[in-house]
C-alpha cells in the first residue's frame, strides 16, 4: 500500500500477479528520478517471484551511466501504466519502466500512468476533487466564449466590407490580379480560414482598424485545454500520472505544543532492589530484640583439667582445677527516617504510586544501612582485640603458581578450624576478588571448589561463601593488596526489627511518616574469624 505522496493520488496496492511483463524486457527503461529524458540503462531480465517482481537492469555505457554508477542510489522504484483498480487495489497493470530515486512512496517509489483506452471506468469524484475540476471546466469554457464571440465579431464585420474599401487597401490588392475584379459588384466575403493563410494580410478595414484580440488568448491553447477537460470527463477513463514520491509528513505544531499529550509510563526501572549481602553470612534473624537486650556467659577452664593417672595404685587422688567465666552483651543501635507528607498525597488521584515508590525506596535506604553496618561490625572484630588491626595476619608463603588472594583464602580458612570452627564464608576487597575471579580452574586445589557467579557479587568455594566489599570496609588495610575475612556463621549473631509508623497531623493537613529500624549485634566467637592481609 502506498504512503502519502506529493501529487495528492489516493493509496494503491500492487501484487506481482497484478502487474503484467512485457515479453521483451529491453522494452523496459531505467531512469533517474522518473525523468525519461535521462535514461541510464534498460531491463534485461524480468521475473515474477513469491516475493514480488524481481528484474535485472543493465547500465548504459554513456556518460550518465558512468556518473550513475560511480554515485549509486540503491532504490528502485516502477513505471506501470494501465490501471485497472478496484478501490485501493491494483487489478491490472502492466510494467513500462523504472526508476533509481532516493525516496518513494512504497519500499521504493513509483510511477503510474494509466492509458485512457485500457483505464477503468473510475470511481466518481465528490468533494474538493469534483470542485476543482469543475470550476477549471468554467474557467475554460469562459475563455472559449470570448474568443468565439471575437471570431464572431471580426467575420461580421469581413462580410460588411464593400469592394471599393477592399481596393483602397494597397496591402490587400494582389500585383497580379485583373483590373476588371476591382470594379466587380460582387461583395468579397473573407472567412477566418482565409484571413489565417500563409502571406494573407488584414484589409484596412473595419476588422484591419479594430483592436487587437488580447495576447494572452491563444486558440491552439484553448482548443487544447478543452480537448484535455474533454478527456477527463466523469464518464471516460482515469488518465493519470502520479509520481508516488514520498510527501514531507512532519510532527505538526499541535504535538509539540502539548496538544497531544505524551503517554506517561508510571515509574521507570531503576535497577534491582537492595538485598541484604554481609549481615546474613552470620546467624541473622529478623525480630526478637529483647528491651534490655541479651546477655550470656563464658567459661574458660583450659584444656589441662583432665590429666592421665601415672602409676598403677588404687584409690589414688585425682588430679584437679578450676575454671573462670565471663559475660557478653549484645549492643543495640537504631535507624530511622520521618517525613510530614502533604494530605493532597494521601487522598487525591495520581499521588499515591510516587509515594509508594518513594517509601519503597526508603525501605531499601534502610536494609542497605543496616547491611553495611553489620559488615563494620564483622571487620571490627576480625580486625581488633584492643587496638586497630592488633588482629591482623600476614600472608603466608604460597606456591608462586597461585594468585595471592587463592593462598590466602585457604589460610583463612585453616585458621578458622585451627580455633576450632569451621569457615562459611569469606569477604574479600576488590583486589582479592579479581585474583580469584581470574584464577585458572586447573589452578584451583582439588579440595577447593570456586564457582562464580557473574554479576551477583557472590561466588562459593566448597562451604565458604565469597562476598566482595568495598575497600572502604577494609580500614588502615592496603588497597592494592589482597584483604579477606575468613570466618564462621556462628561468630556473630544480629537481630533486627523494622516499623513503619504513620500519624495524622489534622491540624496542619498531613501524616507524619517515618520508617524506624534496630540492629542488635551480639559477638558470640571473635576467635571464629580471621583477616587476613596486609597494612601499611
Amino acid at each position: 500500500m502506498s504512503r502519502p505522496n506529493q501529487s495528492g493520488n489516493e493509496p494503491i496496492e500492487f501484487s506481482a500477479d497484478s502487474i503484467e511483463l512485457p515479453r521483451d524486457s529491453t522494452v523496459v527503461t531505467l531512469n533517474v528520478e522518473h525523468d525519461r529524458f535521462n535514461p541510464i540503462g534498460r531491463a534485461v531480465s524480468l521475473e515474477k517471484t513469491d516475493a514480488g517482481i524481481v528484474a535485472e537492469f543493465a547500465i548504459a555505457d554513456t556518460d550518465e551511466g558512468d556518473a550513475y554508477l560511480a554515485n549509486p542510489v540503491r532504490k528502485l522504484s516502477a513505471e506501470v501504466a494501465g490501471i485497472v483498480r478496484e478501490g485501493a487495489r491494483a487489478l491490472k497493470s502492466r510494467l513500462t519502466g523504472a526508476a533509481v530515486v532516493k525516496d518513494g512512496a512504497f519500499a521504493s517509489a513509483a510511477l503510474f500512468s494509466v492509458a485512457p483506452d485500457e483505464a477503468p471506468k473510475p470511481e466518481p469524484l465528490s468533494g474538493d476533487a469534483l470542485e476543482a475540476l469543475l470550476a477549471y471546466v468554467r474557467l475554460v469554457h469562459e475563455g472559449a466564449q470570448r474568443v468565439i464571440a471575437d471570431a464572431e465579431a471580426a467575420q461580421t464585420a469581413l462580410t460588411e466590407t464593400t469592394p471599393d474599401e477592399v481596393s483602397a487597401s494597397p496591402e490587400a490588392t494582389p500585383t497580379a490580379a485583373p483590373a476588371e475584379e476591382s470594379t466587380s459588384d460582387e461583395t468579397k466575403e473573407f472567412s477566418m480560414s482565409e484571413t489565417n493563410e500563409a502571406g494573407a494580410q488584414v484589409p484596412a478595414t473595419l476588422m484591419g482598424n479594430a483592436p487587437a484580440k488580447k495576447a494572452d488568448v491563444d486558440m491552439h491553447a484553448v482548443f487544447s485545454a478543452m480537448a484535455s477537460v474533454k478527456s477527463r470527463s466523469l464518464d471516460n477513463a482515469d488518465a493519470e500520472t502520479m509520481l508516488a514520491a514520498l510527501a514531507d509528513v512532519t510532527t505538526p505544531a499541535h504535538v509539540t505544543s502539548g496538544a497531544i499529550p505524551q503517554t506517561f509510563t508510571g515509574k521507570l526501572w531503576q535497577g534491582k532492589r537492595y538485598t541484604q549481602r554481609y549481615i546474613s553470612l552470620a546467624n541473622h534473624q529478623q525480630g526478637g530484640i529483647a528491651l534490655g537486650g541479651r546477655k550470656g556467659f563464658k567459661i574458660a577452664q583450659g584444656t589441662a583439667l583432665v590429666k592421665e593417672i601415672s602409676g598403677a595404685a588404687q584409690k589414688v587422688e585425682l588430679p584437679t582445677g578450676n575454671a573462670t567465666t565471663s559475660t557478653v552483651s549484645s549492643t543495640l543501635r537504631k535507624f530511622g527516617y520521618a517525613a510530614d507528607v502533604a494530605l493532597e498525597w494521601q487522598y487525591l488521584d495520581g499521588g499515591a504510586d510516587v509515594i509508594q515508590a518513594f517509601f519503597e525506596g526508603v525501605v531499601d535506604s534502610a536494609a542497605k544501612v543496616i547491611d553495611e553496618s553489620a559488615l563494620a561490625d564483622i571487620f571490627t572484630v576480625a580486625s581488633r582485640n584492643s587496638a586497630a588491626l592488633d588482629r591482623l595476619v600476614a600472608p603466608g608463603t604460597y606456591p608462586t603458581q597461585y594468585p595471592a588472594a587463592m593462598g590466602q583464602l585457604i589460610q583463612g580458612i585453616d585458621l578458622v578450624s585451627d580455633n576450632g570452627d569451621d569457615a562459611s564464608f569469606a569477604i574479600v576487597n576488590p583486589t582479592a576478588w579479581n585474583q580469584l575471579l581470574y584464577t585458572p580452574k586447573d589452578l584451583v586445589p582439588e579440595f577447593v571448589e570456586f564457582a562464580v557467579g557473574i554479576g551477583t557479587g557472590e561466588a562459593s568455594t566448597g562451604k565458604v561463601r565469597v562476598v566482595k566489599a568495598p575497600q572502604s570496609f577494609f580500614t588502615g588495610t592496603v588497597a592494592t593488596a589482597p584483604q579477606m575475612i575468613v570466618g564462621a556463621r556462628n561468630a556473630i549473631e544480629f537481630r533486627e526489627v523494622h516499623a513503619n509508623i504513620e500519624a495524622l497531623e489534622v491540624a496542619k493537613f498531613g501524616v507524619d511518616r517515618a520508617q524506624v529500624a534496630f540492629l542488635e549485634t551480639f559477638v558470640v566467637r571473635p576467635e571464629s574469624l580471621s583477616l587476613i592481609g596486609t597494612k601499611p
